[in-house]
């Protein structure tokens, strides 16, 4: 992350002020006037190239002069050295904007410094006392480790011994030129990862293109300025931060061969090793242990073949992948690498970016997080790795054995979710291995891929009655192979999902006997009282007052029968998924405050007093009939469980994307672990209303189940005798 889109992160500045500075900065036209310099292009020509990259910010100059056939790729490299030695620094287009203050500016730029990789160690070779002196100087001030050396001898030699992060040298030495020691502390695995900068008094074209194709990374011009020179520095330091962290050891006996490899493989990864020959490359591989290997094959000592059969041996080392290059690329050398342990064969000479870009996809490829594990029982080494690779490639987890017996051992332990095994195999078979596996009931589900060089009628017969799920013959084509063990997991999820789908609805069936069952229950208690007292009055042994009584009880019950009754109509509307919203657009702070006052006498009566929070003029769009039933149930519940004397707040919460509506008690608060049955239908909780008022146990039920229907959330936070808040929220009419 850039340091401008850093001060957007942390809010800064805004979004527009960052695309404002960008638009000052300017690194197109910049780039365009250095190309006029250095008579790469014509003004006519800069004005073409603007006008192609104008409105598309992805497209660069240098990439649209390059498409247009006006530039070089080392002609736009060393333009963009010149760019990134004369820009201004964004930090300071924005405080002279008013964007930021400097005193905020030098604060983020010490927290960001911080947090960049910091290239400390500096080792600089220059003849010139003055020059070296002030070289030293400046990158002192900036808190780096600075060593001086005047010549290309004293400067290797003291490389190989501090192995510096950048080498700075003059491209004039008195015992070898820049670019050839450039090229020699490239060929030399112990100073191979150093950052080369090129000192020079006139760089001339012939130059730029042979430093570039050595190694060097960067040009500095005499008369050397100090805010170019750390600019390119910070520019090292971003490049190095944006390289991808995994450890990569290339291990061939060749120093060219060597110094191509690190070339391409060092724009995308910081940490990159290398050895000369195989042995040197096995103990660093098991000293290291890197992500991945390049392999040379011939080499001497230990060839890579060797070399490779040697780590696939060990344990610590056994899975990292094997990339063998060699210019012998027959079938049978490749099929040699194969069997040792790579996982892929590259002929030298191998195109640009090839290599770059298989191992990022090895490297992807681990990231991936398929939750499919695949079991691969096969006698034969090396087709085991080579499924195994394949597989891996692909997202796949991947179990390997030699046999059906250690199968059977593995597959408790990892729960495979297909096997691929062999037909024919030591200790015991693949026809015997599935038979075996398909005894096991909690097991026998899992499909079986049966791989086998016989074309025989009678094996794939064997095969499919003895409990295989599907037949491939070898040499098999890994597409065919990925396509079917696709089909199959697909077929596996299904039945899943079937299950899945079987047990909800057994579980729903339960509840709904439940549910029944406690309908019937709550009913049947009124309907016995109301049955009672209406004998008692047909029996006439009462007087007319005491049958007053009566009807006024019969009355009361009645309608608490009803309330249920409409309760239990909702739940069953909604619970059937048929729940209709008439959506219409309302003022959620006049409803609130309306509910509020229709709920005021209640309160009266308990001496409770409701306090509304003031009114928000916010248009929402919901179904009015049932929002009021959400307010009044959370209203009522905190009348029903606030003692007299106390107080409830109601109030409307304002966001970008929500309105939240609270109600809040003094209430007595509801013990943590009931509050999660709080929403479930029937649930019964320790807590008792105040009064005595009745409770049918659904209402929260609804009011959540409203809510959600509308998209929005419901909750509470409650603490015993301390009171509990309620709240949901609805989105804005921008947010639906």
């Amino acid at each position: 992350m850039g340091f401008g889109e850093n001060l957007v992160k942390r809010g800064l500045i805004t979004r527009e002020q960052h695309e404002l500075a960008l638009g000052l900065q300017s690194k197109n036209r910049l780039v365009g006037q250095i190309a006029i310099e250095q008579n790469y292009l014509s003004e006519q020509q800069v004005s073409e190239v603007l006008e192609y990259t104008d409105g598309k910010p992805d497209i660069y100059f240098g990439e649209a002069a390059i498409s247009m056939g006006l530039l070089t790729l080392n002609q736009v490299r060393y333009i963009l050295d010149c760019r990134t030695k004369r820009k201004v620094r964004i930090g300071d287009i924005l405080v002279r904007i008013g964007a930021i203050s400097s005193e905020t500016l030098h604060q983020e730029v010490m927290r960001y410094d911080a947090k960049r990789k910091r290239l400390r160690n500096i080792l600089v070779c220059e003849p010139s006392k003055t020059v070296s002196l002030i070289l030293e100087r400046w990158l002192k001030k900036y808190g780096y480790f600075v060593h001086v050396t005047r010549t290309g001898e004293e400067a290797y030699k003291l490389a190989k011994e501090i192995k510096p992060d950048i080498f700075m040298v003059s491209s004039v030495l008195e015992d070898i030129t820049g670019i050839k020691l450039c090229y020699k502390l490239l060929s030399d695995p112990s100073t191979a990862g150093a950052r080369l900068i090129l000192i020079s008094g006139r760089v001339e074209p012939k130059e730029i293109d042979i430093a570039f194709e050595v190694g060097v990374n960067h040009f500095l011009t005499k008369p050397i300025k100090e805010d170019e020179l750390i600019n390119i520095i910070y520019q090292l330091e971003r490049e190095e931060s944006d390289k991808k962290p995994e450890k990569i050891l290339i291990v061939d006996d060749s120093p060219g061969a060597r110094m191509i490899i690190f070339k391409e493989l060092s724009t995308t990864w910081a940490n990159i090793y290398m050895a000369k020959d195989g042995k040197e490359g096995v103990e660093k591989a098991k000293a290291i242990l890197p992500d991945i290997i390049t392999m040379d094959v011939e080499m001497p000592l230990m060839n890579g073949l060797e070399a490779c059969r040697s780590l696939k041996e060990d344990p610590a080392t056994e899975d990292i992948p094997v990339i063998m290059i060699s210019s012998q690329t027959t079938q049978e050398s490749r099929a040699r690498g194969f069997e040792v342990g790579a996982v892929e064969y590259f002929s030298k000479p191998f195109g640009p970016g090839l290599l770059t870009e298989f191992m990022k996809m090895l490297v992807e490829a681990k990231k991936i997080s398929k939750r499919e594990k695949i079991l691969i029982v096969e006698d034969s080494k090396i087709t085991r790795h080579i499924l195994k690779y394949f597989f891996e490639k692909n997202g796949f987890s991947t179990t390997t054995v030699p046999n059906g017996v250690e199968a059977l051992v593995a597959i408790p332990e990892i729960n495979p979710d297909i096997i691929i095994t062999d037909c024919y195999m030591p200790l015991m078979d693949g026809f015997t291995f599935a038979r075996e596996m398909k005894k096991q009931k909690e097991r026998r589900h899992i499909p079986i891929i049966m791989l086998t060089a016989s074309t025989a009628k009678s094996d794939v017969l064997k095969g499919l009655a003895a409990g295989a799920s599907d037949y491939i013959s070898k040499p098999f084509d890994e597409s065919e192979l990925l396509a079917r063990v696709d089909v199959h997991l697909k077929n596996q999820f299904l039945l899943a999902q079937l299950e899945e789908e079987k047990e909800k609805l057994q579980k729903a069936n339960e509840e709904k006997d439940k549910f029944i069952g406690i309908a019937a229950h709550d009913l049947r208690n009124p309907l016995v009282s109301i049955k009672s007292f209406a004998s008692m009055i047909a029996s006439n042994d009462y007087d007319e007052e005491t049958k007053e009584k009566f009807l006024e009880i019969i009355t009361t019950v009645s309608e608490e029968m009803l309330d249920l009754l409409e309760d239990l109509l909702d739940i069953s509307t909604i619970e059937s998924g048929k729940v209709f919203l008439n959506l219409e657009t309302h003022n959620i702070g006049d409803v609130v405050q309306n509910r509020v006052l229709i709920s005021g006498p209640m309160a009266k009566n308990k001496e409770i007093t409701i306090n509304f929070l003031g009114s928000l003029d916010i248009d929402v769009v919901f179904d009015l009939q049932k929002i009021e039933q959400v307010i009044d149930n959370l209203v009522s519940n905190a009348i029903k469980y606030t003692k007299p004397g106390k107080n409830i707040y109601v109030s409307i919460e304002d966001y970008p994307t929500l309105v939240k509506v609270v109600v809040k008690d003094e209430g007595l608060g509801i013990p943590d672990e009931e509050i999660s049955k709080l929403f479930i239908p029937f649930s019964k909780l320790s807590v008792k209303a105040t009064a005595g008022e009745k409770s049918t146990g659904l209402g929260l039920s609804i009011a959540s189940k409203i809510v959600k229907a509308h998209s929005g959330k419901i909750g509470v936070e409650s603490k015993v005798d301390a009171g509990s808040e309620f709240y949901f929220t609805l989105p804005k009419k921008d947010a639906l």
